[in-house]
C-alpha cells in the first residue's frame, strides 16, 4: 500500500535514525536537528544528486520512500530532494516484497534505473 506522509514527519524519522535507529532521543532538540541535517547534507554531496532533483522536478517523486517499523529503509536522497524542491508530502510504503527474490529484484531494478540515468556508477 502506498500512502503519503508529511515531509516534516519523514525528517523527524530521519533525525531519529541518524542517532541510533530511533531508540535514542537527545535532550537537546538542536542536536537532533543537527544530526538529521548532517545525514541529508551527506546525501546531497553525491555527484548524481542534481540529476535526481531535476528528475523529481520534471516527473514528480515516482518511487515511494520505504518505511519499516517506523524507520526509513530507503529514500534519504529522495527526502533531501523533496526538501530542496519544497514538497510538502511524499509517497511512502511500508510493504516490502514477501519473498527475498522479489526484494532483490526491487533493489536490482532501482540500481538499473539509477545507472541508466547516470546517477550511480555501474559496479564491476
Amino acid at each position: 500500500m502506498i500512502y503519503t506522509l508529511p515531509l516534516s514527519e519523514l525528517l523527524e524519522m530521519n533525525a531519529c535514525d541518524a542517532i541510533g535507529g530511533g531508540y535514542y532521543m537527545p535532550d537537546d532538540p538542536d542536536m537532533l536537528d543537527f544530526r538529521a541535517c548532517a545525514v541529508l547534507a551527506d546525501k546531497r554531496r553525491d555527484p548524481w544528486y542534481p540529476a535526481l532533483v531535476d528528475d523529481i522536478r520534471a516527473h514528480g517523486l515516482r518511487t515511494p520512500v520505504w518505511i519499516h517499523n517506523g524507520e526509513i529503509n530507503d529514500g534519504l536522497h529522495r527526502i533531501a530532494a523533496a526538501q530542496d524542491l519544497g514538497l510538502a508530502e511524499l509517497p511512502c510504503t511500508d510493504e516490502a516484497p514477501d519473498d527475498p527474490e522479489a526484494s532483490a529484484r526491487v533493489y536490482d531494478l532501482a540500481t538499473k534505473t539509477w545507472t541508466a540515468h547516470g546517477w550511480v556508477k555501474p559496479t564491476a
